[in-house]
């Protein structure tokens, strides 16, 4: 099968590639930087002007779409990358005389905060990213009749290579406090380790998923400490003690260190809700098979 992959050079495109490359397809990378992609053949271009586009998707049967922004210090880039350029990959795929699947990695955030949210909830984004991850969403169901688009949701993504969510909470168990934003009480999160993740884009390019959108996740609802004692156990270290940030104190925190900041007023929109869970998809052909503690083991000291 020959892929288009948007997004290759970021954590799970890296992993995405590897995934494709070894189950033999060929893989066309969308570039904007000229940074290579091991196993993939290059395709300079860019998503926010539209250029190059054309060329990527020449003699592609699947399109999985993972570029975008999670911060910036432009709110406006957020728009711009997540829902206009994801527009103009889908204007640029309905112009094929045999469009391909389009495989879109939005987020749970498009979906907004909760216990066990289902896809075919209404969304309520609380977040510049997850209201711009959302219109990304819209702009392929506007096409729905022309390009056949699938929809994956994940929770928080974690595994080799992870650049922000495994190192904060490797530095939250080295000081021995993690650090919650809000009142106190538990609080709940779904992940799913980024191999998980691989398949399931790959599962959702098949022809046989049907169009729509789906939650995907490891299948359990994560109380926070827990998640912080999980990476402890796995450093040999105490687990660390939840400490409650007032959602003010953030939020004036998160607007002196700015929006390219990983503490930054849209992370606190965010992370001042209790619960971020979802329902899995039960119209998927995807299993997660990465339990919490082993990919927490293998990601931290494999």
């Amino acid at each position: 099968m020959r892929y288009l992959v948007t997004g290759a050079t970021g954590f799970v495109g890296g992993h995405l590639v590897r995934h494709l490359a070894e189950r033999g397809d060929q893989i066309t990378a969308l570039v904007r930087d000229g940074r290579r992609v091991p196993g993939a053949r290059l395709a300079p271009g860019d998503l926010r002007t539209g250029e190059g586009l054309d060329d990527a998707l020449r003699d592609v049967d699947r399109v999985i779409h993972l570029a975008g922004i999670t911060k910036s210090a432009d709110p406006r880039a957020y728009t711009a990358v997540n829902t206009d350029g994801t527009r103009r990959l889908r204007d640029a795929v309905a112009g094929l005389p045999v469009p391909p699947r389009l495989v879109y990695c939005s987020s749970l955030a498009a979906s907004g905060p909760g216990r066990r949210r289902r896809a075919e909830e209404p969304p309520v984004p609380v977040s510049l990213y997850g209201r711009s991850k959302l219109g990304g969403e819209l702009a392929l169901r506007e096409s729905a009749g022309q390009v056949p688009a699938v929809t994956i949701r994940p929770p928080i993504v974690y595994g080799p290579g992870d650049r922000e969510f495994l190192p904060r909470l490797v530095g939250a168990v080295r000081t021995g406090l993690l650090p919650a934003v809000g009142r106190p009480g538990p609080r709940h999160y779904c992940l799913i380790h980024v191999d998980d993740l691989c398949r399931a884009l790959i599962a959702a390019a098949d022809p046989a998923t049907a169009p729509g959108t789906h939650h995907v996740c490891d299948g359990t609802e994560h109380r926070w400490d827990d998640i912080g004692a999980a990476v402890a156990a796995v450093l040999r270290r105490r687990a660390p003690r939840v400490v409650h940030i007032p959602a003010p104190l953030a939020a004036a925190a998160a607007r002196l260190a700015g929006r390219s900041s990983m503490l930054n007023p849209d992370k606190v929109a965010e992370a001042r809700h209790p619960a971020w869970t979802c329902a899995p998809s039960d119209t998927l052909p995807f299993g997660p098979a990465t339990p919490l503690a082993e990919g927490l083991r293998a990601s931290l000291t494999g």
